[in-house]
């Protein structure tokens, strides 16, 4: 294949080397999830799209990690300042926390609540400023982990929706007390469900199936595409109410249009 010449000239006149900041996504399988084309809307090519030119969204989803192991991981992958520039960073964890002993993904609630901690004033974030959202885990949905637990083998629920719930509560209460923005996700699936306080908890047994919830839902804990635009407007939200200055419209462009290009 043949080079352009011309192209190769324009690209040796551009000044300077120009680089994207970053809007990392961090969490467990439902982060990693949201980059997935299978289940139609999703999370991070939504988010991709409203910052397209603007930011690089990155997708640092683990399949099955706590916050235990997530607070490990941050040391190694999250970029020195010397080499790029992190802007925002969302916390997801707290699903598999919440996994019912004796099973092994199981945190307790003190040392979940301590791990997030360690991730929002981890050094390397500090360094860099990186302004956080932490997102809440979602409510779990009892009817359906009991029919996809059983064809995966397992003889009792993995979690509790009441239980998930105390893990939601406690994760508010880290980032009050940090002073850290949080994207309440479970509060909003159970909006979206029409639960109200008081009530049995929309998801769980000692309530009726609640069809909502499971259109949110694809096995009782993973997003369905539904449960996707959720995430994706909660987080929006709260965006534009505490970093006003980190949405979108108020970032510039980078890269000048075609026919401003300097080197066109």
């Amino acid at each position: 294949m043949s080079t352009d010449r011309s192209l190769v000239g324009a690209a040796a006149s551009c000044p300077m080397s120009i680089t994207f900041d970053q809007f990392i996504i961090f969490g467990d399988s439902i982060t990693q999830g949201a980059s997935s084309q299978e289940k139609g809307f999703t999370f991070q090519p939504a988010l991709q799209d409203v910052y397209i030119r603007r930011l690089d969204v990155i997708n640092r989803g683990f399949s099955g990690y706590t916050s235990p192991q997530g607070l490990t991981a941050l040391g190694q992958f999250f970029p020195p300042v010397e080499k790029d520039k992190v802007r925002l960073m969302s916390i997801f964890f707290g699903a598999n926390d919440a996994v019912l002993p004796p099973y092994d993904q199981h945190v307790p609630l003190e040392k979940y609540q301590q791990c997030l901690r360690g991730i929002i004033t981890h050094k390397a974030v500090n360094a860099q400023k990186t302004k956080l959202l932490l997102l809440t885990p979602p409510p779990v949905n009892e009817y359906q982990l009991e029919s996809y637990g059983r064809e995966s083998g397992y003889s009792t629920l993995t979690r509790k929706a009441q239980v998930t719930k105390l893990y939601a509560d406690a994760c508010r209460e880290v980032g009050k007390s940090l002073d850290t923005p949080v994207v309440d996700i479970w509060s909003a699936f159970m909006k979206e469900a029409g639960w109200t306080e008081g009530e049995p908890l929309a998801g769980s047994k000692d309530a009726p199936p609640n069809k909502k919830l499971a259109e949110l839902l694809c096995d009782g804990l993973h997003f369905t595409s539904e449960g996707y635009k959720v995430m994706y407007a909660e987080t929006m939200k709260v965006i534009r109410e505490e970093y006003p200055e980190e949405a979108p419209e108020k970032l510039p462009i980078l890269f000048p249009p075609r026919l401003e290009a300097p080197w066109s």
